[in-house]
C-alpha cells in the first residue's frame, strides 16, 4: 500500500478541518486498498557474488564426480585443489541467503519450498543414484537443506529478531557460530576457551542435522548441520537489516558491475538443482557408451 501522509491532520485546528482531512485520508486508503507494495530496488552485487558462488560450487560438484564416479584422474587433482576454498564460497552462499531472507518479500513461502525441494535431493541421491551405479554420494542434510530449516526457522522468529538491534545481532551471531564451529569434532570453543560435549550425543546419527553424528556410521557427500550454519544465516539476516531501507545502500548497489555473474546469482536455484542430474546424467551416459570408470 503507498505512503498516506498524515501531517494534515495533525495541523487541523478545528473540528471541520479534522473531519474533511480524514474523510480524504479514507478516501486515499480506500484507493489504495489491495495494491501490492512497491517492489524493491535489487542490490545486484548480491546477485553478483551468489553467481560467482554458484559457479565455484558447480565446478567443486563436477570435479567431484568426474574424479570419484568417472575415474578421470585429473578431475580428482582440480576437487583436491578446490576443497579447501569450499568452505569458504559455501559460507558466502549461506551468508547471501541470509541477507536475502530479511529482504524477501515472503521468506516463508521460500522456506516451504526450499523445504520440499531439499526432501527430493535426499530421495534421488539415496534411492535413484546407487541405482543408476553412483556411490557415496547420497545427501541427508546438504547446503539446500540448512537454508530450508534456516528459512522456516527466521520466518516462524522474524518478529522476535525484529525487535533486537541489528548491531546486536550480528555480533552475538557471529560469536555463537564460532562457539560452535567445532561441534562437529566433539566440543564448544573458541579463542582458548573449551567445553568438551557428552559422547552419548555422537553415538547416534539422529542429530546429524544438528551436527551430532556417529563418525563411523553417518556419512553425507554434501554436509552442513544447523550448528554451526545456522549462527552464519542469521549473521546475514541481521545485516540484511541495514539494507532493508534502500537509502542505506549506496548508489553502486544496485548497479550491475558483473553481468554474467549476476545472471547465474538470481538464476543460482535452479542452475545449482540442474546442473547436479544433468551432469549425472552425462557421467552416467558416458560410463554406458564408453565403459570409462567401470
Amino acid at each position: 500500500m503507498a505512503e498516506i501522509d498524515v501531517s494534515a491532520l495533525a495541523n487541523a485546528k478545528s473540528a471541520a478541518e479534522v473531519d474533511e482531512v480524514a474523510k480524504r485520508l479514507n478516501d486515499e486508503i480506500a484507493k489504495n486498498k489491495g495494491k501490492d507494495p512497491p517492489k524493491r530496488k535489487r542490490i545486484e552485487p548480491l546477485d553478483e557474488i551468489r553467481g560467482i558462488c554458484v559457479l565455484c560450487m558447480v565446478c567443486y560438484h563436477s570435479f567431484y564426480v568426474l574424479g570419484t564416479q568417472f575415474g578421470v584422474e585429473w578431475g580428482l587433482k582440480f576437487y583436491t585443489f578446490f576443497l579447501p576454498a569450499q568452505p569458504v564460497f559455501a559460507a558466502i552462499f549461506i551468508l547471501i541467503a541470509g541477507i536475502c531472507s530479511r529482504l524477501s518479500r515472503d521468506v516463508k513461502k521460500r522456506g516451504l519450498l526450499l523445504t520440499v525441494i531439499a526432501i527430493c535431493i535426499t530421495l534421488v541421491t539415496v534411492l535413484l543414484l546407487p541405482a543408476l551405479g553412483f556411490q557415496d554420494m547420497q545427501v541427508w542434510f546438504g547446503v539446500l537443506h540448512l537454508l530450508a530449516a534456516s528459512t522456516l526457522l527466521f520466518a516462524l522468529l522474524k518478529k522476535v529478531f525484529d525487535k533486537l538491534p541489528a548491531l546486536a545481532g550480528v555480533v552475538v551471531c557471529l560469536a555463537l557460530f564460532f562457539l560452535f564451529a567445532p561441534v562437529s569434532q566433539g566440543y564448544l570453543g573458541m579463542f582458548g576457551f573449551h567445553v568438551d560435549l557428552p559422547e552419548g550425543l555422537y553415538q547416534t546419527n539422529a542429530l546429524a542435522f544438528l551436527g551430532f553424528y556417529n563418525r563411523d556410521t553417518f556419512f553425507s557427500w554434501d554436509y552442513f548441520p544447523l550448528l554451526p550454519y545456522l549462527f552464519l544465516f542469521l549473521f546475514g539476516s541481521f545485516m540484511g537489516k541495514f539494507m532493508e531501507k534502500e537509502d542505506h545502500v549506496p548508489e553502486f548497489g544496485y548497479k550491475k558491475h558483473m553481468v554474467p555473474f549476476g545472471f547465474l546469482g538470481r538464476h543460482a536455484l535452479p542452475i545449482y538443482l540442474l546442473h547436479v542430474p544433468v551432469f549425472y546424467g552425462l557421467v552416467y551416459f558416458l560410463r554406458a557408451l564408453f565403459s570409462i570408470g567401470q
